[in-house]
């Protein structure tokens, strides 16, 4: 079957589509659209040396889209599973279009009766307004979809916390009148005072190109954030970064990652080498990630085969070691601590003597495996979802490391990590102060990752090192 083929017969086959909670509206030959009362969803099509499908999601409370999928037409299986996953995604857009209201307290009882209120008001009064409660344990996971955070006065000395992980949310703390009377109005109105005059910043994901670099390069990493894989993409030369994106999906396969390589070479068959980023356990270009049933997979090796070009794979911690190294020369020794949000625990990448530590097999900073031998004052996973516990965590996390390599320098990416003093105050109870490193908290997100990515495929593209020699100057 021709490829031309394979696109008139998908093309139909949407079109077939037929479901009462939306309308098919066809555009033209190349775009149709799935409308419902709140969102629209996009099927365009593109000619280019293959067929291209993108598939995404815009609803009426976002100018950016909602979600985004873009894949070479080659198996129709996968094809329709796509487009499957969109319409699903799309049914919820439509549903979810209230504002998403958060309360929180200590236990979350007193807050679920007062969202119960809450919820009961919009309903009578047409309010476009969906309220939930959580207790604080629960809040930073559960705050991952919401749009206002209400604190109760209980713990509203956690406002200044919860802002700085928090930092695409509107946040109100509820005086403590509003909250003691359960004052629907009142607290309504707040919400109300805020979004108006909330005016939200854009993130803007800093470029990763280095004038130095000559070659079109791409860097794809998979971060598992909030029980969550996104599949993040960038591009980049010695000019400026090419093009940027991410997908988010519940699971991933390799087949997630050839969608997004396969648009990548036909827009950009100037990139000469691409650099993925995985967690989980990387040696000599296999990956291994037991949470998405991947074992021992040759991830460089098919990849290389299907493309022909160069690919190099390196585990995230390692990457963002690289990657705050490369930018800070004058740190020494170098132990880089890496927990994206909703993970218990993370993964360390090591410099020592400016040379990347990989240990044998590619096995050290694999913290993972010392976790359920350390003893801590709750479970470990209730530690690992507020600011106060994570502190414990990384603490104990961390401290074997440091006592055996005396780094000059802890680097931190977390999330949920909003004073670096505090980890230094907790792991003085372990270790006296003149041995204890400079910590650092790594605010950019995924910057250093990719950029250490970068590093890595230029040097491997330039022949400036074999993968394990000295990397010492990792630009010359």
């Amino acid at each position: 079957m021709t490829d031309k083929e394979m696109y008139e017969i998908y093309r139909k086959w949407i079109l077939e589509q037929t479901d009462p909670s939306y309308e098919i509206n066809e555009k033209s030959e190349d775009e149709i659209d799935f409308v419902t009362e709140n969102a629209v969803g996009h099927v365009q099509f593109y000619h280019l040396e293959f067929e291209i499908c993108a598939l995404t999601i815009e609803t009426e409370k976002s100018d950016e889209p909602v979600f985004f999928l873009h894949f070479e037409i080659k198996d129709l299986d996968h094809a329709k599973d796509l487009f499957t996953q969109m319409i699903a995604s799309l049914k919820k857009a439509g549903a979810d279009n209230k504002v998403k209201v958060l309360l929180s307290c200590t236990s979350g009882f007193t807050t679920s009766f007062f969202a119960d209120k809450l919820n009961g008001a919009a309903e009578t009064f047409g309010l476009e307004y969906e309220f939930s409660a959580v207790p604080y344990t629960e809040l930073f996971e559960a705050a991952q979809d919401k749009d206002v955070i209400l604190l109760a006065p209980q713990i509203g000395y956690l406002l200044k916390k919860a802002k700085e992980v928090l930092k695409d949310k509107v946040i109100i703390q509820i005086p403590a009148s509003v909250f003691a009377s359960y004052n629907v109005t009142q607290t309504v109105d707040l919400i109300k005072e805020e979004l108006d005059k909330e005016e939200k910043a854009e993130e803007i994901a800093e470029d990763i190109h280095d004038p130095e670099w000559d070659s079109s390069i791409a860097i794809v990493a998979i971060i598992r954030r909030n029980r969550k894989f996104e599949i993040h993409w960038r591009g980049a030369d010695k000019e400026a970064a090419m093009e940027r994106g991410v997908t988010v999906k519940d699971e991933i396969n390799l087949r997630d990652l050839e969608d997004v390589l396969d648009v990548l070479f036909i827009r950009h068959p100037e990139i000469k080498g691409v650099a993925i980023v995985a967690p989980g356990v990387v040696y000599e270009g296999r990956l291994t990630l037991p949470t998405v049933k991947i074992f021992d997979v040759d991830v460089v090796g098919e990849f290389t085969k299907k493309y022909g070009r160069t690919f190099i794979l390196c585990n995230d911690a390692n990457a963002s070691a690289i990657g705050y190294y490369a930018n800070h020369r004058d740190c020494g020794n170098l132990l880089a601590y890496y927990h994206p949000l909703g993970n218990v625990v993370g993964g360390a990448g090591l410099v020592i003597n400016g040379n990347p530590v990989f240990g044998k097999k590619d096995f050290a900073g694999e913290c993972a495996n010392y976790l359920k031998t350390l003893n801590f004052s709750e479970d470990r996973y209730d530690l690992a979802r507020t600011p106060e516990g994570i502190v414990e965590l990384i603490t104990k996390l961390v401290l074997p490391m440091i006592c055996t390599i005396g780094p000059d320098t802890l680097a931190v990416y977390c999330d949920l990590l909003t004073d670096p003093e505090e980890l230094k105050e907790s792991l003085k109870k372990y270790i006296p102060e003149r041995h204890l490193p400079e910590i650092i908290k790594m605010d950019s997100r995924f910057w250093e990752l990719f950029y250490g990515a970068g590093v890595l495929l230029y040097n491997v593209l330039h022949g400036t090192y074999k993968y394990r020699e000295d990397l010492d100057g990792f630009r010359n």
